[in-house]
């Protein structure tokens, strides 16, 4: 996330525009899913999502105690992961096209076993209504289609199975942003898509205008599994870890606990790396089936440690947050072994 971007989302924090409110209410009048949407906005509605309840999903809001003094970080060592794979793994595309007064560049793509990695940057300049620097979620598409041919291979519509994190691209200019969108497979395999020519189409609206580019892939990001299998004991809390599962640019962690880490549970999780730096839990859609996510630590082979915390997060009559901090609980070592 720029400078710039990053000093509206922290404004944003203390005085949320309703505009924003309103918009968010309304994608999410539109979406009708039986799961929680997996996905995170690193642009200036982000804040007003998390002062409205908690992170862009309603049906499992984790505690945001944290998040501004994680925000940072976790933005720092995205990039930094990605522009470690992109060398190897990232095919060059660099597809600039304009629709609506957008001008968007789809600049490369990575393929991993389960997801694919979509690096865009916007220009939204040529809009009447960012004359005064503001931004607005539909100026930018949201709807992707990947297809080889005629074959859907897959969907993502109205956000669904979509990570989105902001790439800083050292732009000073308001109107211009670069975004990694992350895309789950559903099922299919990275490997399978190797040497196939796939059009990507992202779209304002089902079968509406948008920007489609074609690439293909050659390489393949292998993600990585461990079994844990250990059960460990916090007061009247029993926390079960099944297993650990790393891809590009995250790290998921799937526990078993029906008393730690829901929305309005006393207690919640956060992943920490050797360094300290400690990165917020996100369900990751049933998170009593799958677990949670989490920005993947830059050396996630040295130490992981899993914490539980309790918030101490303090807000004025206002909502602006005068506190973020929380306390940490229960310590738990994570150990990775190859499966």
């Amino acid at each position: 996330m720029s400078g710039k971007m990053n000093e509206q989302l922290l404004n944003i924090m203390g005085s949320v525009d309703e505009e924003y409110i309103l918009e968010y209410i309304d994608a999410q009048t539109k979406t009708r899913r039986s799961k929680g949407t997996r996905m995170r906005f690193s642009i200036a509605l982000a804040a007003a999502m998390v002062l409205i309840i908690g992170t862009v999903s309603i049906a499992a809001a984790p505690v945001i105690g944290h998040f501004l003094t994680n925000l940072a970080n976790a933005n720092r060592v995205v990039m930094q992961n990605f522009d470690d794979i992109e060398a190897t793994y990232a095919v060059r595309i660099d597809d600039t096209q304009e629709c609506n007064g957008v001008i968007g560049t789809l600049n490369n793509a990575v393929v991993e076993d389960h997801r694919i990695l979509l690096c865009y940057t916007f220009d939204w300049s040529g809009l009447e209504e960012a004359k005064d620097g503001s931004f607005h979620t539909y100026f930018l598409p949201w709807f992707f289609y990947i297809t080889e041919g005629n074959t859907e291979i897959i969907q993502s519509e109205y956000m669904d199975g979509l990570y989105i994190e902001g790439y800083d691209d050292d732009t000073t200019e308001e109107t211009k942003a670069t975004y990694l969108y992350c895309i789950d497979l559903n099922g299919v395999e990275g490997l399978d898509l190797m040497e196939k020519e796939l059009t990507v189409k992202l779209l304002y609206e089902p079968g509406g205008e948008g920007f489609t580019s074609t690439f293909t892939p050659i390489s393949c990001f292998t993600d990585r599994s461990f079994n844990i299998g250990k059960t460990y004991s916090f007061g009247d809390h029993k926390i079960s870890l099944e297993r650990v599962e790393e891809s590009a640019l995250y790290v998921t962690l799937f526990i078993d606990c029906n008393t730690i880490g829901h929305n309005g549970d006393d207690y919640q999780f956060v992943l920490s790396d050797e360094l300290g730096n400690d990165y917020t839990a996100y369900p990751n859609r049933d998170n009593d089936t799958y677990g949670y996510w989490f920005i993947k630590p830059q050396e996630v082979g040295a130490q992981l440690t899993l914490k539980v915390i309790r918030s101490k997060m303090e807000k004025t009559p206002y909502g602006e947050i005068i506190d973020d901090s929380y306390e940490v609980l229960y310590e738990i070592p994570i150990e990775l072994k190859n499966s």
